[in-house]
């Protein structure tokens, strides 16, 4: 793999996190290393038979070192670290660096020792990483049980496992989006509003969020939906402010997949201008990831398409509370973020970037908050009759 030397700078991450690219080189064939994650653990795997390939700890202060091959190196780790830095309290910070000619090094710092398991199959070494019991991995998802018993019982909580949201702000990075008529960018509103509804579910709901990017950074669109499965997301939301030809467009809009094209002009256009960021800015990676190519049509398909439906209507009748809504109805399009075959989906257009009107709303914080709550209690409604409805553990 042949990286542009914009990817080798140094990226630094704020909240505790830096991260130095190392100088990649072209990749042979060789297994890459891949990081995974559950509720509570990290899952490592790498390449058996590369003789840099190893992952150990360190005390004083807890750290846990995973070292590779440059040839195993992929720059796409960069983005899963910042959603498993997010995802885990326990880790405290990350660095990638450039340790010595052939190896790259990762190194987790902890704020309590970890336990790790190692296994070797089919020429994978597969290592896992937790920490010791009675640590919290994530925050705990609590939802109100409706019912018709008492008040002291209808009040009650149930505190089951860790639900997460991937919260995927549109664009970044060279890719700037939709450009207002003042120069608004779409993609720092909607990175701004995408902060303020992870804030939301965790402050309000507890629901546990985390972000596919922090920072003004390009990720090409099949990793914002693999990130989304690699670290078992139950819910993926992508937000946007689009623009349109037409400058008196106006409204909010949610959007579920569709296995038969755009419902739409509208959804077709948007779709196809959404689905063509890859294919223009990014050089270094195919979008045609095998992985969607073979469970893209997979039976969860459907299923999953209805229930992304079903949560596009609980964020609909959420959003058309604090602003108009462009459609009232759920549209639905080929958007590539929305093609997960099992994790409900949605993008929700907050507004038209390319309205005036619009583009001064998205510029004020209080829109962008008053937006974040309105996302945050359709999450939290669908959550609560996902729960009731036995669809989610």
């Amino acid at each position: 793999m042949t990286i542009n030397q914009a990817r080798r700078k140094l990226l630094i991450f704020g909240m505790g996190m830096s991260l130095v690219s190392p100088k990649i080189f072209a990749a042979q064939k060789i297994a890459l290393l891949d990081l995974k994650s559950t509720s509570d653990s990290l899952h490592i795997s790498l390449p058996a038979g590369d003789p840099h390939a190893r992952v150990f700890r360190l005390d004083n202060p807890n750290r846990v070192v995973i070292d590779v091959s440059m040839t195993a190196f992929s720059s796409s780790l960069m983005h899963s670290l910042v959603v498993v830095r997010q995802k885990f309290p326990w880790i405290v910070h990350a660095k990638i660096a450039h340790f010595n000619p052939e190896t790259a090094r990762i190194v987790f710092q902890l704020n309590q020792p970890a336990k790790i398991n190692h296994q070797t199959s089919n020429g994978v070494k597969w290592v896992s990483v937790s920490v010791m019991k009675g640590a919290i991995a994530a925050a705990p998802a609590v939802v109100e049980e409706e019912t018709t018993e008492a008040p002291a019982q209808s009040a009650r909580k149930i505190a089951a496992r860790p639900l997460l949201v991937m919260i995927d702000p549109g664009h970044g990075g060279k890719d700037p989006g939709a450009i207002g008529g003042k120069g608004t960018y779409e993609k720092h509103v909607v990175l701004d509003i995408a902060k303020h509804l992870q804030q939301q579910l965790q402050r309000e709901f507890k629901i546990h969020a985390v972000l596919t990017r922090e920072d003004d950074v390009f990720i090409p669109l099949y990793h914002r939906v693999s990130l989304a499965h690699q670290h078992e997301a139950d819910l993926f939301v992508s937000i946007h402010a689009d623009g349109f030809t037409n400058d008196q467009v106006s409204g909010a809009s949610v959007f579920a997949l569709s296995e038969h094209g755009a419902g739409s002009a509208m959804a077709r256009y948007l779709s196809q201008s959404e689905n063509s960021v890859d294919v223009i800015y990014d050089n270094d990676v195919k979008t045609n990831d095998a992985y969607l190519k073979q469970t893209l049509f997979d039976l969860d398909q459907t299923e999953t398409i209805n229930r992304s439906l079903d949560f596009g209507k609980h964020m609909a009748a959420n959003i058309s509370t604090v602003h108009h809504m462009h459609n009232n109805h759920i549209e639905q399009a080929g958007f590539v973020v929305l093609k997960s075959p099992r994790i409900p989906s949605v993008l929700v257009e907050t507004s038209f970037i390319t309205n005036h009107q619009e583009e001064q709303l998205l510029q004020q914080p209080s829109f962008q908050l008053k937006m974040a709550k309105a996302l945050a209690k359709g999450i939290h409604g669908y959550l609560m009759q996902e729960r009731k409805e036995n669809l989610i553990a």
